[in-house]
């Protein structure tokens, strides 16, 4: 789940990797809590292998970001694409987090016939 964790001078840099659903939102909840109540630099999150998000992975990222506002610090995510992209999108939470979207795909089947939109 927790491809790298590393702290550099503009704050600290986590990637993860996987499905962020309630298992997954669990299991990396005590990182972000730690680095929540750290709460001394900014965060930025690099999503570009996560594969799936759900409510739960989305209010995970919700807590980290609100305790982070609370002390002037910020949350970014970077490399959003696919489902997880589109869910953020949905709610809204591409422009409050400043998602920097990954590279798009290459089309899916449905896709190219014109059945799904990119996202």
């Amino acid at each position: 789940m927790i491809s790298s964790i590393n702290s550099g001078p503009h704050g600290n840099h986590l990637a993860i990797s996987g499905a962020l659903d309630a298992e997954g939102a669990l299991a990396l909840r005590p990182l972000l809590e730690v680095l929540a109540a750290d709460a001394s630099r900014d965060l930025a999150i690099d999503i570009s292998e996560v594969t799936y998000m759900d409510g739960s992975g989305v209010g995970a990222l919700a807590f980290t970001f609100k305790r982070l506002a609370a002390h002037g610090y910020t949350l970014k995510l970077a490399g959003a694409s696919g489902q997880p992209l589109a869910l953020l999108r949905k709610l809204g939470l591409d422009r409050t987090l400043g998602i920097a979207a990954a590279a798009p795909r290459r089309l899916g089947f449905a896709a190219a016939l014109g059945l799904a939109r990119a996202a």
